[in-house]
């Protein structure tokens, strides 16, 4: 049986203001990743995420955040894994990066914060949790499985 010592889970970098959020499936892995980015409401001058979403394999939509601007998404192809991951963050997420072991890269937001990045565990993104409020999300943290998986 699973439990929560199979997940690698990254600390929420961002703000600290905004209601929590766990997006998450048990143990399943995120089949495509939705991120939307428009200019942030406290940063105006500048792209942020506004909301994410995660689709699973068995049809289960998991989101967090306000769907507004321009929407991109991710999907994995079987068997693909992250290889790196950084979260940029200040106040608010910024932008958010990946690549995988196929030579995919996922890159969107904007251009402010600091880069964080997150322990991969086996490359099998299971999903994120963070803080949000009714604008956008504040904070951001991916979970990964452990490395025996």
């Amino acid at each position: 049986m699973k439990d929560q010592k199979d997940i690698v889970g990254n600390p929420h970098n961002g703000g600290s203001t905004g209601d929590p959020f766990t997006i998450s499936n048990a143990f399943n892995a995120a089949q495509t990743v939705t991120v939307w980015i428009a200019k942030g409401t406290r940063w105006s001058d500048r792209d942020q995420v506004k909301a994410i979403k995660v689709v699973y394999a068995d049809g289960t939509e998991r989101a967090s955040g306000n769907q507004t601007g321009t929407s991109h998404s991710f999907k994995f192809d079987s068997n693909e894994r992250v290889t790196s991951m950084g979260i940029w963050t200040g106040d608010r997420v910024d932008k958010i990066k990946w690549v995988t072991n196929h030579s995919r890269t996922f890159e969107h937001g904007g251009w402010g914060g600091t880069e964080h990045y997150e322990e991969l565990g086996n490359g099998i993104l299971l999903g994120f949790s963070g803080t949000a409020d009714s604008h956008e999300l504040i904070s951001l943290g991916a979970s990964f499985k452990e490395e025996s998986d």
